[in-house]
């Protein structure tokens, strides 16, 4: 997940997808970075999810990534 923060390719779309619902809070959270990063909008219902995650690192990068996602109409 953090490569693609620096090299987004369209075709991670659906892993990142995956990434957020990850056993592992890092993977959540770093997937929620990149949707956030490279705004991928597909994401957004599972995001919004994540706001109420019970690790705080990955509640606070999923609101990150529904402003940004809101913000740009994604």
């Amino acid at each position: 997940m953090r490569g693609l923060l620096w090299n987004w390719d369209p075709r991670a779309t659906q892993p990142v997808c995956r990434a957020l619902t990850d056993e592992a809070w890092r993977v959540r959270e770093m997937a929620a970075k990149v949707v956030a990063r490279h705004l991928v909008g597909e994401a957004t219902g599972t995001v919004a999810h994540l706001r109420e995650d019970p690790v705080p690192r990955v509640r606070q990068a999923a609101h990150r990534a529904l402003v940004r996602l809101t913000a740009a109409g994604a």
